[in-house]
């Protein structure tokens, strides 16, 4: 199962920066035609500067973030190597290697920079603001789903090797993804110490301890009960054992310095000091 963390997701690629990789992108500026939209986060502001509108596009930013991640990773560790050589010729390989890899991870982030706002010399959030419930079918399953009048082709997503998916439904809105996510993750958190103490169970042998752990477990499995018929009032179906959640939409934020924080209020200040321009009457 795949579930994304229950609040937002902090891309975490501002750790290594070196002078040779220059940042693609400037810094945020109040956009001419379209309202600012500024996001606050434990006392940080974030500026929205990609909105993802499908699974799709998500999948492929996922995919390029991870891809950028690992170069830069491999690029940090062959600098490292670099400074441990101690002969000239190791020194010199090591040396042209790394220039292979910084004009690669260059090209990289340029590309990630046009294609999502997105610099690795930056920080980003990003916040899930629509996710599809899929759950997995077997075969008769699916069939015995086709078969009926009210089937609906469109809810029928392609999985991992050969498996279909169903769509349970389509959370939307930021506050609602985070809202469902930690119903989910209750459930998860209740059901992974509910066996946890199932199988500790066996090693207590003594009368006391017995009589302790079996108390533990009872307590756990109403939690457990409760979860389960929380999660199933307030969404309107059961939570399946077997399920997908996929981001359907997000936003991409950046991390605004101080200074870029200035820059774009007096931005915003000074067009908000503008007399509104009215057409000239005839």
């Amino acid at each position: 199962m795949k579930l994304l963390p229950i609040s937002l997701m902090v891309l975490s690629l501002t750790g290594y920066a070196d002078e040779k990789v220059k940042p693609a992108t400037p810094a945020p500026e109040a956009p001419k035609s379209v309202q600012v939209e500024v996001l606050d986060s434990n006392g940080k502001k974030f500026i929205l500067v990609k909105s993802i509108e499908s699974a799709e596009e998500f999948a492929a930013f996922e995919k390029d973030a991870q891809a950028i991640t690992a170069e830069q990773k491999d690029t940090a560790l062959t600098k490292q190597l670099l400074d441990l050589a101690l002969t000239t010729p190791e020194k010199e390989a090591r040396s042209r290697e790394l220039d292979g890899k910084f004009k690669k991870l260059q090209a990289t982030n340029d590309n990630m920079a046009k294609t999502y706002n997105f610099d690795l010399t930056r920080q980003y959030l990003v916040v899930p603001t629509s996710v599809k419930v899929l759950t997995i079918v077997t075969n008769d399953e699916y069939t015995k789903l086709a078969a009926a009048k009210d089937f609906k082709p469109d809810t029928v997503v392609a999985g991992p090797d050969d498996k279909k998916l169903i769509l349970k439904e389509t959370v939307k809105g930021a506050a609602e993804v985070e809202a469902f996510q930690q119903q989910v993750r209750r459930v998860l958190e209740a059901k992974r110490g509910l066996q946890q103490l199932v199988e500790a169970q066996p090693r207590f042998t003594k009368a006391e301890d017995k009589k302790k752990i079996e108390e533990a477990i009872k307590n756990t499995q109403a939690e457990v009960n409760k979860s389960l018929e929380e999660f199933k009032k307030s969404r309107g179906y059961e939570i399946p054992n077997e399920f997908n959640i996929q981001t359907a939409q997000a936003k991409l934020y950046t991390l605004l310095s101080d200074e870029e924080q200035k820059n774009l209020q007096s931005q915003i200040d000074g067009k908000d000091a503008k007399p509104e321009t009215k057409p000239d009457k005839k």
